[in-house]
């Protein structure tokens, strides 16, 4: 079954300090689905991936791209208007357009599991679009 990427998860596969690492890689070796990677989530790595580890690390995640380590997906045409509705209804959350670009994307797939480290913005939206968020 595939699974969402944020940017935590993926900066997190890369970084061997970073606490969430383990459960990173654990999740990319275990998960026998396609990897779905939001295009918006792209530069967000990239620019964590050159200011804290340099261009290597910069380097390995182009060559994952072009590998097709990940499925790579663009939002859809309209769903630009449903990353607003859902700032807008979930304003509190500031969830910005990358993390609203995630659920975007996983509605637009019909997905459900979203691999993230980022429980502030993830977690109130698990029960209302009944997500799994992971690693654990």
């Amino acid at each position: 079954m595939s699974i969402v990427l944020d940017t935590g998860v993926v900066y997190a596969y890369y970084d061997r300090r970073d606490s969430w690492h383990r459960k990173s890689v654990d999740l990319m070796k275990r998960e026998p689905g396609q990897f779905v990677l939001p295009s918006p989530v792209i530069p967000e790595v990239d620019h964590l991936l050159g200011v804290r580890l340099g261009s290597a690390a910069r380097r390995t995640f182009y060559l994952g791209l072009i590998n097709s380590s990940y499925f790579i997906s663009d939002v859809p045409p309209e769903g630009y208007q449903r990353i607003l509705d859902l700032n807008d209804h979930f304003n509190e959350l500031e969830l910005g357009f990358v993390d609203a670009s995630v659920v975007t994307i996983a509605e637009a797939l019909g997905l459900r599991r979203i691999a993230t480290t980022d429980r502030r913005h993830f977690e109130p939206l698990r029960k209302p679009f009944r997500l799994e968020l992971l690693p654990e």
